[in-house]
């Protein structure tokens, strides 16, 4: 019996904030610290975990964002169990936690996580199947079963479902070979949720796109989210977007990155369960600053208006680390 081959990383970053009066808050922001741990258990197992050390005006919060075990049949088959980041958006499953993976300083609106408040369902707790196969399109799919939204927005159920209806979710995608660097995805999420005030079926669409290759990131996503009550049936549709567009710069300037993230958020009117959700329209043009494999430093200017209030810019620098 041999040592289990354990792997540790963190990530973290520090931001400085200088906002337009009515704006966010001014002056240091800790960022989280972000805990990655994986290890092989065998040729075909292996297991993940991500804790997260977050700072907010209540004092120090603990979070287990990821815990996974994974059996690896082959490319085309893995079937992973536990509490993983759900697939009906490509922003978690490429990026996830540590703000130093990403290339601008802020997650797009419907990509923030539950407790930020973010309105989409990030996390999975469940089984999920996925695979990727060869070919010239490049197909790949995830399949997962697992508990469902809870009674809050921001509630992640880990101790088990708070009614009998599981969510599903799944998503297919291609990387075709004729346009190397490009990805497409269809997803689907499917729940019920056990909302106070009356149940609700959420029924979830996103459609997903990006372009990698050499010095150009090109991402962007759509996505709706379809709530309906149960007792009267009354539909609410909420929907959020973004686009990015990133060039790492040539020659002696390779280690500069500009970007411009733009975006938005339609959310419904009258649902008790995104009650105080605002609309949001926002735009954020900066650049990323790579000193080496380990250090980032990003700053940006963003402007954001927020339903029935003034706009307002802000200007931010942030150091992300990976260690």
């Amino acid at each position: 019996m041999g040592a289990t081959p354990l792997l540790l990383q963190g990530f973290g970053d520090i931001n400085y904030v200088a906002s337009a009066p009515g704006g966010e808050r001014s002056g240091f922001v800790q960022g989280a610290f972000d805990l990655f741990a994986t290890s092989r258990l065998g040729d075909h197992w292996s297991a993940l975990a991500e804790l997260a050390f977050e700072v907010s005006v209540e004092g120090l919060a603990t979070d287990l964002e990821r815990f996974q075990f994974t059996y690896e049949h082959s490319d085309a088959f893995r079937v992973s169990a536990g509490r993983m980041h759900n697939p009906l958006l490509r922003w978690p499953i490429t990026n996830h936690h540590g703000v130093f993976n990403q290339t601008p300083i802020d997650l797009p609106i419907i990509a923030r996580w539950e407790d930020e408040p973010g309105l989409w369902p990030m996390h999975f707790v469940g089984v999920m199947t996925q695979g990727r196969f060869g070919g010239r399109l490049g197909p790949s799919y995830a399949v997962g079963v697992g508990n469902g939204r809870g009674a809050h927005l921001d509630e992640v159920q880990m101790g088990g479902d708070a009614n009998t209806n599981r969510a599903v979710v799944a998503s297919f995608g291609v990387s075709p070979d004729a346009a190397p660097g490009l990805s497409l995805y269809v997803s689907g999420y499917f729940d019920s949720i056990p909302s106070p005030e009356e149940s609700l079926r959420e029924r979830d669409a996103t459609l997903s796109g990006s372009y990698v290759r050499g010095d150009v990131e090109l991402r962007a996503e759509w996505s709706r989210m379809h709530h309906t009550t149960v007792q009267s049936g009354t539909e609410y549709d909420t929907t959020g977007w973004y686009a990015l567009f990133a060039y790492r710069l040539p020659a002696r300037l390779a280690h500069v990155k500009p970007y411009l993230l733009v975006e938005g958020l339609d959310a419904a009117e009258g649902e008790a369960f995104l009650e105080g959700v605002p609309d949001e329209d926002a735009w954020a043009a900066g650049a990323r600053w790579d000193a080496n494999r380990w250090v980032a430093l990003k700053a940006d200017y963003r402007w954001r208006r927020i339903q029935h209030a003034d706009s307002f810019g802000t200007t931010r620098v942030q150091l992300a680390v990976n260690f």
